[in-house]
């Protein structure tokens, strides 16, 4: 009997090996794969939305700073990560690290916390956009759609996207992701050529966020990292299991970090170090679509709501990616029945993973849907299934 290191499971015997065709290998490269990863952290969702409530709820300027010392941190933590998945390809990731290092009931333990946390944060996600997109819907078209007919809309999306081969879902969260950043670079140069107090090191200075309150900052900006961790979770279906995912998550951790601590210095920027923390106070995640409607043309408010919502929409079939497999794995390995081992023969996707993913998060809807039905509060997903789930 044997450690099998390109599944990380222990059979007793022959007869403990799940009936399953396996993952589709060999169809995520390394460039493919640091999109998915950066579609797990939502780059427009973190900029428009966390970095602003960051600077509202903290009261500190030290945010942009704040990326780049978690940043330098999970760099060193991805380094030993990489390593791992060079020797260990399981769709489980850590579940398979923690099993081979700490023994299989820790590493279940660790499975099971993950599992509970993905769903969380896909379905809680559903929430905040159901409740964008029929903001949108009425705000441009005039069409009053409830919540959680929306949220319904991007279940479908999701749980189409999530049986189709995973190369397709790779370039999709790639073209979405590509635009996020061009959106967000946008913001970034008009913030910067606005730039009411000048350009200075406003926002970067040690002083400005080592301060009280600077757990809170810390706590926040890694949440921006959300789903880093989630390449080696693809390492049955890269084109290089040694290499693919350690690397894309080192690069993916490098782009996050720069990316993010760049585009909050812009936003410190455009608004002025002595105007930022009150204006975010004000507006909260708002406030980088009111400055683009002062200070570019309207459409380009639309649009970036528009990405907001596809930005939202990467994320959701980003984490339903990650839960799929996870169901996949914990199935292959008995923690969890097994018939959630069951692949697609056509596109070699975790389809019985997916399908549970999708019935969880419709479950969860239909509830929080129940539950607001007599609510006239708009913000009721956003201040119950979002807030509470994420």
């Amino acid at each position: 009997m044997g450690v099998n290191l390109s599944t990380g499971s222990e059979p007793d015997s022959a007869s403990d090996q799940p009936t399953t065709t396996g993952l589709d290998a060999r169809r995520i490269g390394t460039v493919a794969l640091v999109f998915m990863i950066i579609a797990a952290s939502a780059p427009l969702t973190v900029v428009a939305g966390g970095v602003p409530s960051n600077f509202a709820v903290t009261g500190l300027l030290g945010i942009p700073l704040s990326f780049v010392v978690l940043g330098i941190i999970l760099v060193l933590f991805a380094i030993g990560y990489a390593a791992m998945s060079r020797h260990v390809h399981n769709a489980g990731a850590f579940f398979a690290y923690i099993s081979k290092g700490l023994g299989k009931p820790v590493g279940m333990g660790a499975a099971i916390t993950a599992l509970v946390a993905y769903n969380s944060m896909q379905i809680g996600i559903a929430g905040m956009f159901g409740f964008a997109f029929s903001s949108f819907l009425d705000s441009i078209f005039g069409l009053q759609i409830s919540w959680w007919v929306c949220a319904l809309i991007a279940w479908v999306i999701v749980g189409i996207m999530g049986v189709l081969r995973v190369d397709f879902s790779a370039k999709v969260l790639g073209i979405i992701v590509g635009t996020e950043f061009l959106v967000v670079i946008i913001y970034d140069i008009i913030g910067l050529s606005h730039s009411p107090e000048g350009v200075t090191a406003g926002g970067m200075l040690p002083d400005q966020l080592f301060a009280p309150g600077v757990g809170a900052a810390l706590a926040f900006s890694i949440a921006a990292f959300m789903g880093f961790e989630s390449g080696a979770i693809y390492n049955e279906e890269v084109k290089d299991p040694k290499r693919t995912a350690g690397r894309a998550t080192i690069i993916a951790v490098i782009i996050i970090a720069v990316f993010y601590a760049f585009s909050a210095w812009a936003m410190t920027v455009a608004e002025g170090t002595s105007n930022v923390v009150g204006r975010s106070q004000e507006f909260g995640p708002d406030l980088m679509f009111v400055f683009l409607g002062e200070h570019a043309p309207v459409w380009s408010v639309d649009l970036a709501n528009l990405l907001f919502l596809t930005s939202l929409l990467a994320a959701l079939v980003a984490f339903h990616n990650i839960v799929a497999r996870y169901f996949f794995a914990l199935g292959r390995d008995r923690v969890l029945p097994s018939v959630l081992a069951r692949t697609s023969r056509r596109s070699g996707a975790p389809i019985a993973g997916s399908l549970a993913q999708s019935g969880l998060t419709l479950v969860v809807i239909l509830v929080f849907a129940i539950a607001g039905a007599g609510s006239e509060d708009p913000l009721f997903p956003v201040v119950t299934l979002f807030t509470w789930l994420t």
